[in-house]
């Protein structure tokens, strides 16, 4: 997995929707907008496949009311490739 496709991933799953938080009878409902402002990966080596990333996203974050605010977060991932073998025999004829 390279880094264009973590930042793919990351992206995708920003866009997927709406954020709220709820507390008792109170909801907060707001959309936010980011982009990666910095992303590093570093492949581990003690295994084919491990990588491991870091990284930060900034934006905006729009409420109903019409105000927006500025928002950020920091992720971390630990990916390893997963090999798939064919566990099928040849059958005899």
């Amino acid at each position: 997995m390279n880094r264009r496709s973590i930042l793919t991933l990351a992206t995708a799953l920003l866009c997927l929707g709406v954020s709220s938080y709820a507390r008792a009878d109170e909801t907060l409902k707001f959309r936010t907008i980011v982009h990666a402002t910095g992303v590093q990966s570093q492949d581990v080596g003690d295994v084919d496949g491990h990588l491991i990333s870091v990284g930060r996203f900034s934006g905006l974050a729009s409420f109903l009311d019409g105000t927006v605010g500025t928002t950020y977060f920091v992720f971390v991932t630990d990916y390893i490739k997963v090999h798939v073998f064919d566990t099928q025999q040849p059958h005899a004829q």
